[in-house]
């Protein structure tokens, strides 16, 4: 199965600001804290594979 890559993003310096408060807040539900985080993996070029072996999710859940 071939790796696939995550999709390359661009995010400003006010998007990059807010997704990390989203993605290490600590009153911020779960699964938003989860979807930040993948999306900043994903902006600094990281595979879905990587990024589900990193937040120790399945690679769909990563890829999607």
């Amino acid at each position: 199965m071939p790796v696939c890559s995550a999709v390359p993003l661009e995010l400003t310096a006010a998007e990059r600001h807010r997704l990390k408060k989203m993605a290490y807040g600590h009153k911020t539900p779960h699964q938003a804290r989860q979807r930040a985080t993948i999306v900043l993996l994903a902006a600094r070029g990281r595979s879905n594979a990587r990024i589900a072996a990193e937040i120790h999710l399945h690679m769909d859940t990563a890829r999607r």
